[in-house]
């Protein structure tokens, strides 16, 4: 059994790292800030030396897994596209493994926080468990009879890119127009928000604070003031988010949703609005058979969960 082993979660701004034990619970968790790592070998050099600060406190350890923002092909860790690092084509789990000398599993950050969730979180006991973040981004992962459903290379997910709607919709940060991140993330209501309030249909801010990024929390507080323009940006974005909802739960006939993520957790106004969005896209008999769950990690899904996979595949080979 494979006792002491350390979880990263690695995001484009920040990172969680701490000693995840068999049971779930996490040792000398710390989370801090980055200013970005240009060259993936700072980051490699960077969290390789948190590892060994954790090995020196406590112990050896056995293995490392990683939960990084990324596009992230199965088995071997490479990275093909992490966007908010500004990484592409890196292969960050054979560079860590070498440093390290030590067994390193890289999943995509919403997988391991979907995986945390399900083992020891408000996923226990679910059969099929589809897990949907909304962030910057919009995410998924899905858990079936126990098994993370990764994909064919690993790209398995990424439901906020598919199209819902025309083809000269809302440009996508991917390049693609109409996808449901261009409504719903998190990037893309401030870019909205931004036009509207350039153009005056957002009343409640003044036009000098055009400039500054009003986020999906902002909008919440503006619709809850009154203002018609920014309830009407939530709730588009979570009608949409919805339908896409409704399509997920009519294929897989899930027994939990479970819903997270900074945009998520800041507007009741999505969150109505998604629920409308499923109820009129899932068929009756679908949809009384789901139920909608929110996390129950915080913060620390992700290193739980990265940890808990590696912990896995160390057992098993």
């Amino acid at each position: 059994m494979t006792k002491r082993v350390v979880g990263i979660d690695l995001g484009g701004t920040g990172l969680r790292i701490g000693v995840v034990a068999d049971d779930g619970s996490v040792e000398g968790l710390q989370s801090l800030t980055h200013g970005g790592f240009p060259h993936p070998m700072d980051a490699v050099e960077r969290l390789a030396r948190m590892v060994e600060d954790a090995a020196a406190q406590g112990g050896a350890i056995d293995a490392v897994g990683l939960g990084v923002a990324a596009w992230v092909e199965r088995d071997t860790g490479f990275i093909t596209r992490a966007p908010n690092l500004g990484w592409i084509d890196v292969p960050f789990g054979e560079l860590l493994r070498r440093r390290l000398k030590l067994p390193v599993v890289v999943h995509n950050d919403l997988k391991a926080i979907a995986w945390g969730e399900y083992r020891f979180g408000a996923g226990i006991g679910a059969r099929t468990l589809l897990v949907v973040y909304v962030g910057t981004g919009v995410g998924a992962a899905v858990i079936a009879e126990g098994n993370l459903l990764v994909g064919a290379r690993g790209f398995g997910g990424e439901i906020g890119h598919i199209q819902v709607g025309p083809d000269d919709g809302p440009l996508c940060g991917c390049g693609r127009h109409g996808c449901l991140e261009a409504y719903v993330g998190g990037h893309a209501l401030s870019l909205k928000a931004r036009k509207s309030v350039a153009e005056g249909r957002i009343s409640l801010v003044h036009k000098e604070s055009e400039m500054r990024e009003l986020t999906a929390a902002d909008l919440e507080e503006l619709s809850n003031r009154g203002d018609a323009e920014a309830q009407t940006l939530l709730e588009s974005g979570g009608m949409q988010l919805g339908r896409v909802l409704g399509s997920m739960v009519t294929f897989l006939n899930p027994d939990t949703v479970l819903m997270g993520g900074g945009v998520w957790d800041s507007s009741d106004v999505i969150k109505d609005a998604t629920r409308i969005g499923l109820d009129l896209s899932t068929h009756p008999d679908l949809r009384k058979s789901v139920r909608i769950v929110e996390g129950r990690l915080g913060s620390r899904a992700g290193v739980i969960g990265a940890a808990d996979l590696a912990r896995r595949h160390a057992d098993s080979h």
